[in-house]
């Protein structure tokens, strides 16, 4: 079952209270069909649609030209010419497709007047564009009129995607109290998905909003804009009383202008048609809306996301930070006009402050303190590695810095050093007199070579200084015989050719 017919049977049994059966005669549906769509209380599962191309559609091009050229030409005689290029469909496509080639000419228009309460007006006025720090947005101006009282609600926004004109809806149906019983609209995407002739497919996203509240959408025939005049009225209103001459620096500061204009100018003017002020009429409209559902319509954008591998989610031109733990996981982002938030499944993992900016890195500072410390971590696993490698020593020197209680990593990145100014003998043979002195801490193993070089005369001691801990410059190893490396170090020992 489609969102459209789903979200007219409600209507007509909460609206208008027609009985099941009343319903499946009026619609010509099976009674079972009314019962299963009024045990949905939220919109049904989505069903697939397959979309056919017309049998018109490759001879729509040459049927563009011959109206053009010959207006009058009758549809048998085009079926005719058809025919003999292999048109393969009958008339009835063929006269569904020339309704909306043919010029329609109206000379007179009459002008419309509603009961209270019976029907809003809605559109979208393009609005130039905002500065927004370093991006161009577009600014739209979302519209609703009350037909009768000619009430008005604006809204500015940066976008008119889908999630936005449901959003707008909401805000303006808040204002007003309550929910007109139909609402007129443009051929807007976010309405109409597709039109051929009186076919028409709405969005099923915004059936199931219009089916949540319980109001009918009507779309304007196709280049029939007077049939929503009461809104085009007001976007011109809002052009020539609101926006002209008016600087545009802040969408924040337009809004808080825009609901102060709507409340002591628009509302309470003395309108050019009815001679009467909205504000005045608005009582018999409010009286007469529909009320207000018990819990607001959910108009999040809802996107799957990924995160990279530097751990952000990408949205909207901008990065948005997640923990490092989620890196390369599939979340699911949820954002608002003011709110971009990640989910792990049913979790909420992150949650920011939505920017309009473009090409931002958005980014929590414990999200980065994780990588960090996981970055960290990474490092000092590959020093302890290298520095076991060293050999049966090395490792029973790093288990008498574990019980020394010392910073592991720390000390480990320094001792590795040292193996690189001096190489892995002096090293080992430092570790070995260290360990037998129980002398742990790089700042031990740095004396120790350094004495033993200078005891070889490779190089004078320089002073030992650690502004951390300067307790341990004090820190004297008693002088031992160091005869038993001498096997090591074959030949003179003062050769200064010697490693």
């Amino acid at each position: 079952m489609d969102s459209d017919l789903w979200a007219t049977i409600r209507r007509l049994f909460e609206v208008d209270k027609l009985s099941r059966a009343n319903i499946a005669r009026k619609l010509h549906l099976d009674r079972k069909t009314v019962r299963r769509a009024l045990a949905f209380k939220d919109a049904p599962p989505p069903r697939v649609v397959v979309v056919r191309s017309s049998k018109i559609h490759p001879f729509a091009t040459y049927l563009s030209h011959r109206i053009k050229e010959y207006p009058d030409l009758s549809a048998v005689k085009l079926l005719t010419e058809l025919r003999g290029m292999g048109y393969p469909g009958g008339l009835s496509i063929l006269k569904n497709h020339l309704r909306e080639l043919r010029p329609k000419t109206q000379d007179v228009f009459l002008r419309i007047e509603t009961l209270p309460g019976e029907q809003a007006q809605v559109d979208w006025a393009n609005c130039g564009s905002l500065r927004v720090g370093a991006a161009l947005r577009k600014l739209s101006c979302f519209v609703m009129v009350l037909s009768y009282s000619r009430m008005i609600y604006l809204e500015f926004t940066l976008s008119q995607s889908l999630e936005d004109f449901l959003a707008c809806h909401v805000h303006a149906f808040r204002f007003f109290g309550g929910i007109p019983k139909k609402i007129l609209y443009d051929n807007l995407k976010t309405v109409v998905l597709s039109r051929m002739g009186r076919d028409i497919r709405f969005h099923p996203r915004f059936m199931d909003f219009a089916g949540a509240h319980l109001f009918e959408p009507v779309p304007c025939n196709v280049r029939a804009g007077w049939e929503k005049g009461k809104v085009e009225s007001g976007i011109r209103y809002i052009r020539i009383s609101f926006l002209a001459g008016r600087p545009i620096t802040s969408w924040p500061l337009l809004a808080r202008d825009a609901d102060i204009w709507r409340d002591t100018v628009a509302n309470v003017r003395t309108h050019g048609t009815t001679a009467e002020k909205p504000m005045d009429r608005f009582p018999a409209d409010h009286a007469a809306l529909r009320p207000l559902p018990p819990r607001d319509y959910d108009t999040s954008i809802v996107r799957p996301v990924k995160a990279t591998r530097q751990a952000f989610v990408l949205f909207d031109a901008n990065a948005y930070s997640v923990p490092a733990a989620l890196t390369g996981k599939p979340l699911t982002l949820k954002a608002d006009p003011h709110h971009v938030r990640i989910f792990n499944g049913q979790d909420l993992v992150s949650e920011h402050l939505r920017s309009y900016e473009k090409n931002l890195a958005i980014e929590c500072p414990e999200h980065r303190k994780g990588i960090l410390a996981t970055k960290r971590k990474a490092a000092a696993s590959k020093t302890a590695d290298a520095f076991l490698a060293l050999g049966p020593v090395a490792e029973d020197y790093l288990a008498g810095l574990a019980s020394a209680e010392l910073h592991i990593a720390h000390h480990l990145t320094k001792i590795m050093d040292m193996v690189g100014l001096y190489g892995n003998t002096e090293l080992l043979q430092a570790l070995t007199h260290a360990l037998a002195h129980k002398a742990f801490g790089a700042p031990y193993i740095q004396n120790i070579v350094l004495q033993q070089r200078a005891r070889r005369g490779l190089s004078d001691a320089p002073p030992l200084v650690l502004p951390d801990k300067p307790q341990w410059t004090k820190i004297t190893v008693e002088e031992q015989d160091l005869a038993l490396y001498d096997d090591l170090f074959p030949g003179d020992p003062n050769d200064s050719n010697l490693p």
